[in-house]
């Protein structure tokens, strides 16, 4: 894991990816999708990097 005191110089934003679904397979959107979150959302209380996150909007999970 990496924690916040090993960050040299804090981003504004983190980039995360995740699999397409099957609903854009079917619809032949089957990249990667790949999606920016900001630095402070990334963080969890103790201070260490998210693995993953759920987006607030589309409800699916991004992956460091």
């Amino acid at each position: 894991m990496i924690h916040i005191s090993q960050i040299i110089s804090k981003p504004k934003t983190i980039e995360y990816r995740r699999k397409p679904t099957k609903e854009e397979i079917k619809f032949g959107h089957g990249a990667i999708h790949y999606r920016e979150f900001d630095f402070s959302f990334c963080i969890d209380k103790n201070g260490n990097l998210k693995q993953f996150l759920k987006s607030l909007d589309d409800g699916l999970k991004y992956y460091y």
